[in-house]
């Protein structure tokens, strides 16, 4: 999967500045990738670094390309609109993290512009202090004009193909151990996940090391 997802970024001119320049090693541990949300793209960038499974939007998996990706990764998908959608992914992430599983969230709940990272959503974050699992904070920054706003899925993988590059800059934090309640949590992730998105912007501006 994550030779598979470099490949498609490589093809679409994505190429990301990663610092440090590979994930965190891996303990016995399971994983939560916490990121902000910026286009669909980030699935594939953060696949790429940590390989695992993502928490996602349901319609993902009708997507052209990414959603062959998702299915692939055994996505968990989300259906907000539909009743018990979300109780169902948070005991599918619990069950899969209680696994050893590396799973990849975006709190954010929806992609945005710009570098502010919104209120972080609490539903991935129940129950962690009663899971053996390290919580790692990620940060992207993207080229300006790559968010996906107010447009059509194929529209924005148009748009993206059409450039001849597309630079993404992915700030990774250290692994903590989750020792608050979902409600705490959250505050204190996002807090984390803006600190990394301004280093990401700052590693962007520089360029590749």
């Amino acid at each position: 999967m994550r030779a598979w997802v470099r490949t498609l970024l490589r093809m679409f001119g994505v190429r990301p500045i990663v610092h440090p320049p590979t994930a965190p090693a891996r303990t016995a541990r399971a994983r939560l990738v916490v990121s902000n949300h910026r286009s669909p793209i980030d699935i594939a960038v953060l696949l790429s670094v940590f390989g695992g499974q993502v928490l996602s939007r349901a319609d993902l998996a009708r997507w052209p390309i990414l959603g062959v990706a998702a299915r692939k990764a055994g996505t968990i998908f989300v259906d907000r609109d539909a009743s018990g959608s979300g109780a169902r992914a948070i005991r599918t992430i619990q069950r899969r993290l209680k696994d050893g599983a590396t799973i990849i969230v975006f709190p954010e709940g929806t992609t945005f512009r710009g570098d502010q990272v919104r209120p972080f959503r609490q539903g991935a974050f129940i129950g962690l202090q009663h899971i053996d699992v390290d919580v790692v904070c990620v940060g992207l920054a993207y080229d300006p004009g790559t968010e996906f706003v107010d447009e059509s899925f194929m529209s924005h993988l148009q748009r993206i193909a059409r450039r001849k590059r597309t630079g993404v800059a992915v700030r990774i934090g250290d692994p903590m151990r989750p020792a608050a309640r979902a409600s705490e949590l959250a505050d204190q992730l996002r807090v984390e996940v803006q600190r990394l998105t301004d280093l990401a912007r700052a590693d962007l501006a520089r360029g590749p090391r």
